[in-house]
């Protein structure tokens, strides 16, 4: 009963911060404050903390949760490390999306065989490499907030992406702490960021799994 409710409350909250943001399209007057959050976001160039991932099923009022670890590198790409409820690494690069087992059995995915997260993988890049494709050219854009609390909406023109998600939602402060793609039929999936930090560089183990893709 209770993960029911729950459930329901998710997606309440969900719906505000969907329906708000797309009140507000990007214009002159909240134009300043979007460049400087692009700005602050991609001031990095390598990125890693924490994620929590909620697969929201509208038809049947479900949640299904997992969490692990990521690194953004500008240089190397993402690596997307599953911890629960079953291990499993994603690496996404410019090249290759690659999925490894808990038993080290890797397979190169082709285009499309993952395509919920190759299009946050592709947002993701964006956003991190500063947001040069975040434009009116790929995106209808909608923007609300101040640099320490904003909220970024995204309709992606791309028939590609919109076919796996029909809109996007941003929110952060300093940091980018969560990217919600809403799919069709009330679905959606919810990644949440906690506990980033800025490091100088890879680790040794790191580099080795974006090297050897």
């Amino acid at each position: 009963m209770m993960k029911t409710i729950f459930a329901a409350f998710l997606f309440c909250i969900a719906a505000l911060a969907f329906g708000q943001v797309f009140d507000h399209p990007l214009s002159k007057e909240n134009q300043p404050t979007f460049q400087k959050v692009r700005q602050t976001i991609a001031a990095h160039n390598l990125q890693k903390g924490d994620f929590s991932q909620i697969k929201h099923i509208g038809k049947f009022n479900r949640n299904l949760t997992s969490s692990g670890a990521f690194v953004i590198s500008k240089d190397d790409g993402i690596m997307w490390q599953t911890k629960k409820p079953f291990p499993s690494t994603m690496i996404v690069t410019k090249s290759s999306v690659v999925q490894i087992t808990a038993s080290g059995k890797k397979s190169l995915l082709q285009a499309g065989s993952n395509a919920t997260f190759e299009s946050f993988a592709k947002i993701i890049s964006s956003v991190f490499q500063g947001g040069d494709d975040l434009n009116e050219k790929n995106f209808d854009l909608y923007f609300e907030g101040s640099e320490k609390a904003w909220t970024l909406g995204l309709v992606p023109k791309d028939k590609a992406i919109h076919a796996v998600a029909e809109r996007f939602v941003l929110q952060g402060g300093d940091v980018l702490q969560s990217v919600t793609m809403h799919e069709k039929n009330d679905d959606f999936v919810r990644y949440e960021f906690k506990r980033v930090t800025f490091p100088a560089r890879l680790t040794d183990d790191e580099k080795a799994f974006f090297e050897n893709q």
